[in-house]
């Protein structure tokens, strides 16, 4: 369970991005959902960012993939979540997919950074189909829910935060980052994200920024596909480290 990171690369996703923070996001945006987007050395996928108070929900499915382990240590995260392009909160759950000297292990999660991440004692399993989605209601009320249809289980958070800024939203693969001193990224070959919504509206439809995930060299590490209309985009694991 070595999640500790996966805020801070939300986070920092913003200050590498190429060309600069958020300031390229938002000249980024407009029509680039299928063709240029921006970089990361910390998360890859689409996201949404606007003004503060922008964004009140953001929902997801995918297939947990399996994980292909190697020698030493590995990790993945795959979520949904509202903040932490230009703001220092992140409301996010989702699942991981960890390698720890060569064993596999997969769990799902919710954090309300920068409070520490809370860890579900639910069975994933590689192949279980998952939903997730984190909801803003009334004056500060956020509903965090995933569920995992082949194991039978629903977790639903509710968590009170006022003055949180809510200016992005984002479905994304999420990795250790650049620095060399943490794990690599799993090999976890593909996912699928499917029904991506933002404000109850197709993600697809809305022009969202492209997000690759690089190394500090720019090497490309996992490849977001064309997203399309309906919300259905897939991320490719192209390389470790």
């Amino acid at each position: 369970m070595r999640r500790r990171f996966w805020w801070l690369a939300v986070v920092l996703a913003v200050c590498t991005m190429i060309g600069g923070a958020s300031g390229a996001l938002a000249a980024a945006r407009p029509g680039t959902a299928q063709a240029g987007g921006t970089e990361s050395t910390g998360w890859a996928g689409y996201e949404l960012s606007g003004a503060d108070g922008a964004f009140s929900s953001v929902s997801a499915g995918w297939t947990e993939p399996g994980a292909t382990c190697v020698k030493g240590d590995q990790d993945v995260a795959f979520w949904v979540g509202l903040d932490g392009v230009s703001s220092d909160s992140v409301e996010q759950i989702g699942t991981e997919a960890d390698c720890t000297s060569g064993a596999a292990s997969y769990l799902g999660w919710y954090d309300m950074y920068p409070a520490s991440p809370v860890y579900f004692s639910n069975p994933v399993e590689p192949g279980d189909v998952l939903s997730a989605s984190v909801t803003f209601s009334g004056t500060e009320t956020y509903t965090l829910v995933l569920a995992d249809a082949t194991q039978g289980w629903t977790e639903t958070v509710t968590q009170q935060e006022a003055g949180l800024a809510r200016s992005s939203a984002e479905v994304v693969t999420s990795g250790p980052g650049a620095d060399s001193s943490t794990p690599e990224l799993t090999d976890f070959a593909k996912v699928t994200y499917t029904g991506c919504t933002v404000n109850g509206v197709s993600l697809g439809t809305q022009s969202p920024v492209k997000v690759t995930m690089v190394d500090d060299k720019g090497n490309v590490m996992v490849l977001p596909s064309a997203i399309t209309s309906a919300g259905k985009f897939t991320n490719t694991w192209e390389r470790g480290d």
